[in-house]
This record gives C-alpha cells, sequence and structure tokens, in this order.
C-alpha cells in the first residue's frame, strides 16, 4: 500500500509543469511552449541576469498576448526580448 501511495505521488510531481513567471532552471520545468530564459535587470546601462523565468522570446508586446494582458516584452541582457509580466 504505501508502495503505491509513493507512486502516484512521484508520478504527480513529474507531471506538473511551471505557469508564465514562475521561477525555473530548465525548460523541461515549464509550461508547453514556454522556456526558462534570463530575467534582466537594467541599472543604467549596465544589465544583470538576476534569474530564470518560465516564459517566451518576443519582438514586442504583441509576442506576449498569448500569456495574458498583464504581460509585455522587455529587453534582456542579450539581443533576445522577454515576455515579462507588469504590475
Amino acid at each position: 500500500m504505501i508502495r503505491i501511495v509513493l507512486l502516484a505521488a512521484l508520478a504527480a510531481c513529474s507531471t506538473s509543469s511551471l505557469p508564465a513567471g514562475a521561477q525555473c532552471s530548465q525548460t523541461s520545468e515549464c509550461d508547453t511552449d514556454l522556456m526558462c530564459l534570463d530575467l534582466a535587470q537594467f541599472t543604467g546601462s549596465a544589465c544583470s541576469v538576476i534569474g530564470k523565468t518560465c516564459s517566451k522570446v518576443c519582438a514586442d508586446d504583441t509576442g506576449c498576448t498569448s500569456l495574458g494582458s498583464g504581460y509585455k516584452c522587455f529587453a534582456g541582457c542579450g539581443s533576445d526580448k522577454t515576455c515579462g509580466a507588469t504590475l
């Protein structure tokens, strides 16, 4: 009986995925169509990666509409822009 409960708990943990905006360490943790991308912070012209989040690469705000109205396209430290939640 304990073995069955343990297997069920492990299966439940391995099938869950993270939504847009969630902290991640690799793309396989994120929902379908999302990637684990760097989260950038700018201080003047200096850019720092402050973490990783489940998101999408975008060219402009319209590339983020599938994530909801609270997402916009932000510059990253590299050439890619990333969808991020607005407050």
